[in-house]
């Protein structure tokens, strides 16, 4: 008997869930990151503004490094556009807001998995 037989008991193999249904479900986490992001960076902005500028601090040597990359690999015209664009308030803005959105997306991924797993029994 080959590997392939012995796996192989006459049922079709199960089948993950249809595109419709993993479509909705990654809009539904997208939708959800997105509303909890604008919420927690509401309540950061509001009453924790010392962590915001902590945050900032931190990201500020990663911001020099991306400002030096643009600096160094992209021609002049396009250099001074791409600077222009990005001020270090924003570079940092965008990084934290970028880094948080991440956060948030692996965390409300992580927990439905885990209700998924819980609920799931064992197959």
């Amino acid at each position: 008997m080959t590997d392939y037989e012995a796996r192989y008991d006459g049922r079709p193999a199960p089948r993950g869930p249809g595109f419709l249904a993993a479509f909705i479900g990654k809009a539904i986490l997208l939708a959800l990151t997105i509303v909890t992001v604008w919420l927690l960076y509401g309540y950061l902005f509001a009453f924790r503004l010392d962590f915001l500028g902590w945050s900032y601090t931190k990201l500020q040597p990663l911001t020099n490094f991306l400002y030096m990359l643009v600096d160094s690999y992209f021609p002049d015209s396009i250099r001074y556009k791409f600077r222009a664009a990005i001020t270090d308030d924003l570079g940092q803005r965008a990084l934290f807001l970028l880094l948080l959105t991440a956060a948030v997306e692996l965390t409300l991924y992580t927990i439905y998995r885990f209700v998924r797993f819980l609920f799931s029994g064992s197959r």
